[in-house]
């Protein structure tokens, strides 16, 4: 099976802001993150016949990232993450219940807000075709296509 994969490239040069409070990944994270990651990608993950449909890495994978991982908690529940490497922003997700209240924006202009921050440059992401709401999400707020390749 083929999936059509965008690479985007943050083009806007006004500085962008968050107001979103963010921390860090910690190991007592883990149930709660690989529950949520897996909720919102499995969909997809199906769908394009990828396997295995839950793919969430292991927990010291995952504290070996903590510094990159970014968890956003609503009411002491876990309700959205997104993760930064280099100058990359990556699982981007949203918990179901918390989807639609502009916390997918939120977590976008965190990161991209960072990365403007550090200095990183061009500020990327990747995302499938099939995954129609991020690509809304990321050309509504300042990316653009810049390749699409077949993988």
């Amino acid at each position: 099976m083929s999936i059509i994969v965008h690479t985007m490239q943050f083009n806007l040069s006004e500085t962008v802001e968050s107001n979103l409070e963010l921390r860090n990944y910690c190991e007592q994270d883990y149930p709660r993150y690989r529950t949520a990651y897996n909720s919102c990608f499995a969909e997809m993950r199906k769908a394009l016949g990828l396997s295995p449909v839950e793919c969430c890495a292991d927990s010291n994978v995952l504290i070996n990232k903590s510094e990159s991982i970014f968890i956003l908690e609503i009411d002491n529940m876990l309700a959205g993450s997104v993760a930064i490497y280099g100058n990359e922003i990556d699982d981007l997700f949203v918990v179901k219940d918390f989807q639609r209240k502009g916390y997918g924006k939120g977590l976008l202009c965190f990161a991209a807000a960072r990365l403007q921050r550090s200095g990183a440059a061009p500020i990327l992401l990747h995302v499938a075709d099939w995954n129609q709401g991020a690509m809304k999400l990321y050309l509504e707020n300042g990316f653009d296509i810049i390749k699409t390749e077949t993988v």
